[in-house]
């Protein structure tokens, strides 16, 4: 998708209709769902694992 390039990763999140899922995971502190769903955003893994695991260590600074 063309389209999520350039966009944040809440912007893509949100064009994809994947917010709710993945505050879900990251309450339920699934980290492999979590980083599914940023994959689903066209994040790399190890992009996704590295924003999952920063947003684990420190859930106040990101809302949690």
């Amino acid at each position: 998708m063309n389209e999520l390039k350039g966009m944040t990763v809440n912007e893509r999140l949100f064009t994809l209709n994947k917010f709710e899922a993945f505050d879900e995971a990251i309450k339920s502190k699934s980290t492999h769902q979590a980083v599914n769903i940023l994959i689903q955003c066209e994040l790399a893994r190890e992009e996704a694992l590295k924003i999952v695991k920063t947003i684990f260590q420190t859930p106040d600074k990101y809302g949690y």
